[in-house]
């Protein structure tokens, strides 16, 4: 450390270090206990036995690459585990300020990674430590990987109620439901079920966060050489009203178009400008009604109404205990694409909102008429998508804006009443594919099963190899 005349300190962070220095991360094992140190040896020496046998890797066929790819998979995600929770020690012990400003950047310079990779490890170290410690255990041992538990030490322990509600024997969903949920869903699902949990863990922290977010909304549409830039933050309901008008003017790009999803999307942004504009749907007033479908239980929707009345009579609104329950978590108020929905703009939503009632059974008259239609109405609509959410063919994931409902069992043909039971969600090039090709589905348990001509199932084309 040195003292500059203006006595600014400056530290090892501020020298950039060469190549050799940078790469040195040379330990002295002979200062760990022999069992520790014994591992790590051979450790490095079984890396370095599988790195010499798989250099070429000319002997192996697809098969056994992948349960190399698989094998070391495990290992690094335990080993990324143990890492941060040795960073967590060395925060503790405090070594790492006598050489940097702060740990996550005295980590970065000592393991050799980024700053947010940095970042991301401390952060995990000391959530496993302070909040998590099934999840930490689950992790260690591989019954988990890395990246669930950064998603639970990104999301779940963030308010002191959400702390709370983790470690709380009368809370159904605790520490040990999510790391349930981790073992059986992918990380991308458990982000979006964590999010929820979050959710009905602490209301009053979205409600918060939701206000913040719209004191920061802005958007700059400003001219530039040959075009305009466009730079901003939108709130949840504002990007998901834009997201799902974007999508439903996007078209589907015809064979040979080489344009880009972004270039689409940034035409269509000109559709719907043109639709206002051409169209006259600007009106005179604010007397447009959102068009969001948000998927909200009977229970939750009186709730909201109770608030209200007692908004308008004058009453105290009395803050609802967080229901922690895994009702409360995978069902709870949510847009269509299972974004989870602050209760404070659930109240607004509901205030100038359409509602439609959905009931998923044989007993509901609006949703099943029998063969009196043909064409599915708004509700019948609404139903389908809540319940599949984007087209069922499969391989395809197009949203519902750009499908249609399809009779399962075929309406001239098998006298198919028109009937939630009996639709289901096809985009439109599927929609057609399937009556071209004589496409036959039918629900087997809680799933779509698709046959051809032959008897033949079809099978889900999309792999995700993560490519």
């Amino acid at each position: 450390m040195i003292r500059t005349p203006k006595e600014v300190v400056v530290v090892a962070d501020d020298v950039q270090p060469d190549d050799a220095s940078r790469r040195s991360r040379a330990v002295d094992l002979s200062r760990l206990p022999a069992g520790l140190a014994t591992a790590l040896a051979d450790l490095r020496a079984a890396m370095d036995t599988v790195r010499s046998l798989t250099v070429t890797a000319t002997d192996l066929d697809g098969r056994q690459a992948e349960a190399v790819a698989v094998e070391l998979a495990d290992v690094m995600s335990r080993a990324g585990v143990t890492q941060a929770r040795m960073l967590a020690v060395v925060e503790a012990d405090g070594i790492w300020s006598v050489e940097s400003r702060s740990l996550v950047r005295w980590a970065a310079r000592r393991l050799d990674v980024s700053v947010r990779t940095a970042q991301a490890q401390v952060r995990l170290g000391r959530t496993l430590r302070d909040d998590l410690p099934l999840t930490a255990a689950a992790a260690a041992c591989g019954e988990i990987g890395v990246e669930h538990a950064h998603v639970l030490a990104a999301l779940a322990p963030t308010t002191e109620r959400r702390r709370a509600a983790l470690s709380s024997p009368d809370v159904e969903c605790d520490e040990a439901w999510l790391v349930r949920q981790a073992k059986l869903n992918t990380v991308d699902d458990l982000r979006t079920i964590v999010r929820h949990w979050a959710a009905a863990a602490d209301t009053e922290a979205d409600d918060r966060g939701y206000v913040e977010a719209c004191e920061r909304q802005h958007l700059q549409v400003s001219p530039t050489m040959g075009g305009y830039h466009v730079q901003g933050f939108l709130t949840v309901d504002v990007g998901q009203a834009l997201v799902t008008a974007l999508e439903a003017v996007t078209p589907v790009p015809a064979a040979g178009d080489t344009s880009t999803a972004d270039q689409r999307r940034a035409q269509a942004v000109g559709v719907l400008a043109n639709l206002v504009l051409d169209k006259g749907l600007a009106g005179e007033g604010r007397a447009s009604r959102p068009r969001l479908n948000v998927l909200v239980s009977y229970e939750t929707l009186q709730a909201v109404t109770a608030r209200a009345v007692a908004r308008q009579d004058g009453l105290p609104l009395l803050a609802a205990a967080p229901e922690v329950t895994a009702d409360s978590v995978l069902h709870g108020p949510q847009f269509e694409d299972g974004t989870p929905i602050p209760r404070i703009l659930l109240d607004r939503l509901a205030c100038d909102g359409e509602l439609n009632r959905v009931i998923f059974g044989p007993q509901s008259e609006i949703l099943d008429v029998g063969r009196a239609e043909r064409t599915f109405t708004r509700a019948r609509r609404n139903a389908i998508i809540a319940r599949d959410r984007h087209c069922r063919f499969p391989g395809c994931s197009a949203p519902p804006t750009l499908s249609e409902c399809h009779h399962v069992r075929h309406w001239a043909r098998d006298h198919g009443s028109t009937s939630v039971a009996n639709g289901i969600l096809l985009c439109w090039h599927h929609h057609g594919y399937v009556h071209a090709r004589g496409i036959e589905i039918h629900r087997q348990g809680p799933r779509w099963v698709f046959t051809d001509a032959a008897g033949r199932e079809l099978d889900d084309p999309c792999i995700d190899d993560g490519a």
